[in-house]
Order: C-alpha cells, then structure tokens, then sequence
C-alpha cells in the first residue's frame, strides 16, 4: 500500500469523529491508545467513508478526498493552535499578552536539588541481593505486570485486558 494512499484513510478515518472525539484521540499519548478490534475498525472505517461520500454515490471523487483532506488539516491547525494558546496562557502568568525572559524561563525544567541515590530502587529490584542488576531482574516487574494484565495469555494487551487492569488498579 502507498503511503499516499494509508494517509488518505486516516485523514478519511479522523473526519468520522466528532469535534472533541478527534481532539480527544490526537491529545492522548500514545501509550494509553486503545487496540481496537477489526469489528471497531471496519465500522469506524465505514463510518468514515460515509461521511467523505458527500454525494453519496458509494464511491470516492477526487473532489471528495481532497475535501476530507482539507478539512483534517483544518481540523489539526485548529486543535495546534488552541494547545498553543493554552500553553501561552499559561506562561503569561502578569496576563499582559506577552511573553517576558522571566515568564518564559519559569517554565524551564530544573535540575532536582539532591543527586539521584540508586540503592533504593537497586534493593528492590536486586532479588538476588549481589548488588548487580542484570536484564532479568530489571525486567522482572514489568514483564510481571503485564502477564498479570494478560489475562488470556496471548502475548498482547487488548483494550478490555488494559481496562480491566485498570479498573483492579483503582481498587
């Protein structure tokens, strides 16, 4: 498949969702994305096909797609702009519309005020207390972790598995 053509079907896939649905699934990072089911996809897809046929012919015109493209694109300068603003307002802590040395060096990250000290999380991952940590033992708790949230023992986290885990960890 083309990359021309993947990127179609995403800008396709995208004007299907509503306003705060698109802005919602582009703001989240990608670690939380849900793995979504073929019958999810195939109905988002149709979903979103359906709403590019503004004609409703069944097909696709190049006037159509370049309609959807545009209107993605409108969509993500929109929602880029917005999270600019916020950030700005955020800095312009005196709320004069400008940006000063001061307000915009605020924001900098710091360096922590006492080095790192190792031992402690080295005692707790070290099982066999040598004082070394070799890949088993560091990758020990978060292979657990996640053939714990693998309940079916498939390799993979589905989304049910991810809220299911979830839901265990609120509790």
């Amino acid at each position: 498949m083309s990359k021309t053509y993947l990127t179609i079907c995403a800008a396709i896939a995208v004007t299907a969702l509503p306003a705060s649905g698109a802005a919602a699934a582009q703001a989240k990072p990608a670690q939380s994305a849900q793995i979504p089911t073929r019958a999810a996809l195939t109905k988002n897809i149709n979903e979103s096909f359906k709403a590019a046929d503004t004609n409703g012919d069944g097909t696709l015109s190049v006037q159509e797609v370049s309609a959807t493209e545009a209107k993605v694109l409108k969509q993500r300068v929109a929602m880029a702009r917005q999270r600019m603003e916020q950030e700005f307002a955020k800095l312009d802590t005196n709320k004069d519309g400008q940006l000063s040395k001061a307000e915009f060096m605020a924001a900098a990250p710091t360096a922590p005020t006492t080095a790192p000290n190792g031992a402690k999380l080295l005692s707790e991952l070290d099982k066999n207390k040598d004082g070394k940590l070799p890949p088993d033992e560091y990758g020990a708790p978060l292979l657990s972790r996640f053939d714990a949230d693998d309940t079916n023992h498939d390799g993979t986290i589905s989304a049910a598995e991810r809220e299911a885990a979830a839901a265990k960890a609120k509790r």
